[in-house]
């Protein structure tokens, strides 16, 4: 099998890599280059992707973040396609929001939305065959829900095994699951593996369940919250959810929002079960317990849908009853927000001195020095506001602990702005680690595994 990173080797974002055997080419991921990175003029032309031959080529996506799938419009319209089911279902209803903004971007949604038409999908576990290809989505714990990792192994060699982890973490809702998943994953040549946070000081991020502590604490202290957070982010959303639950507010978030979480949740009755509890052993024999997915469930309290005034065409703005002003006055809420003028104006019927702020996802958006600085984010945000976030990338010690259960020949770093990082990192006579650069082939059938390489 022949391995190449047409861009992600030494850069965060704008993902391509190819899988070659016999002809035939497995891409995985094809997404924009985040702002910032380096860009030209000219599209990136990849023989088999979007250019020449492509009667032997597919194309596999991890998940549904822009710098992973933003491109896939671009991808020649013959290729197969293949996404996570709900992943898939989640995008769709995002480019459909994103299609009726005028000009380039609504433009790119429309395309983007008819490309994600003829999209095939496939489920955690589910094999499934291309040409000599033998492909095994992995489900990984990440920012974004059904985020997936590939086990792609030759069909006529199965010690031809590469593991491809796409994003990933462990501290999120669903991280124990990622320690049992990793245990079953084969000898493989090699892992190609995300390094996002390689560079991070902090060995342990905060997880998931321990933002969503603070959130209740806070929740019960203040009486109006207007949290920023991503309408994709599963588990931050279900997470405050829980938080405004658990302190008595009612929560609030307009049809799309709601619309994306059912994507997940399905249409159930709104209450809720008992998370899952399963026992196992650990790795020293010790009995440990961890939760199923049932972790995406609402409880009793629904959300409540804001619903947009049609009668008020120039100054847009939310239809508030007056049964729901009366409740908002009397419990206060949780607001899940965004930066366009009906929400700044329903927050401006709050009380200042009882209303608290929150950033709930990267700080870069408010950084006028940062190329993602959201303007309107920062405005609606203004200065007194709590930032309250977690990465969705693996930290190093989640790296070291997935290096040292997957018996893997060498580690390819990739999606990481400073691969040589791994090199510091992960010592030499522990794992091989092999940087390999935009555009370099490697035939993993032919590699010294047991030499460093730069």
């Amino acid at each position: 099998m022949k391995l190449t990173i047409h861009r992600g080797s030494d850069q965060i974002g704008g993902c391509i890599t190819e899988y070659e055997l016999d002809g035939w080419k497995l891409f995985v991921d094809f997404g924009d280059q985040l702002p910032g990175n380096p860009s030209s003029d000219e599209p990136l032309l990849i023989e088999g992707l979007n250019c020449g031959d492509i009667s032997k080529s597919t194309l596999l996506i991890t998940h549904y973040h822009g710098d992973h799938i933003g491109k896939i419009a671009e991808a020649d319209s013959s290729i197969p396609v293949y996404m996570g089911h709900i992943a898939h279902d989640i995008y769709c209803k995002l480019q459909h929001r994103l299609n009726y903004i005028n000009g380039e971007a609504g433009e790119k949604a429309k395309a983007t939305l008819e490309r994600c038409q003829n999209v095939k999908t496939f489920f955690d576990g589910e094999k499934f065959t291309f040409g000599p290809f033998v492909i095994e989505p992995v489900k990984m714990d990440h920012s974004a829900y059904d985020a997936y990792g590939f086990i792609i192994e030759n069909k006529d060699n199965d010690e031809d095994i590469v593991f491809h982890t796409g994003d990933f973490r462990a501290h999120g809702l669903s991280g124990d699951e990622f320690y049992h998943k990793i245990t079953s994953i084969p000898t493989v040549k090699a892992i190609v593996c995300e390094g996002t946070n390689i560079e991070k000081d902090n060995p342990n991020a905060e997880p998931e369940y321990k933002i969503e502590d603070r959130f209740r604490t806070l929740f019960k202290e203040h009486k109006y919250n207007v949290v920023f957070v991503s309408s994709t982010n599963i588990d931050r959303l279900f997470g405050i959810y829980r938080a405004a639950e658990d302190a008595g507010r009612p929560i609030l978030m307009d049809e799309y929002q709601l619309d994306i979480l059912k994507s997940v949740i399905g249409e159930n009755d709104w209450s809720r079960n008992d998370e899952e509890l399963i026992t196992d052993l650990d790795e020293n024999g010790e009995e440990e317990s961890y939760t199923s997915q049932a972790v995406y469930e609402f409880g009793k309290e629904k959300p409540i849908v804001l619903e947009y005034d049609r009668t008020k065409r120039d100054t847009p703005t939310f239809f508030i009853p007056d049964k729901l002003r009366r409740l908002l006055n009397w419990k206060g809420c949780v607001l899940i927000a965004r930066s366009t003028p009906q929400y700044q104006t329903l927050i401006d019927t709050f009380s200042k001195d009882k209303t608290q702020k929150y950033l709930s996802m990267w700080n870069g958006y408010l950084n006028p020095a940062s190329p993602a600085y959201n303007k309107n984010l920062a405005k609606a945000i203004g200065q007194e506001y709590k930032y309250i976030h977690t990465s969705g990338h693996a930290d190093p010690h989640t790296l070291e602990q997935m290096f040292k259960e997957v018996d893997a020949n060498m580690i390819i770093p990739m999606h990481t702005s400073n691969p040589k990082k791994f090199l510091e990192q992960f010592p030499e006579n522990d794992w091989q680690i092999r940087l390999i650069k935009d555009g370099e082939t490697i035939d993993l059938e032919k590699e010294d595994y047991w030499t460093n390489k730069e």
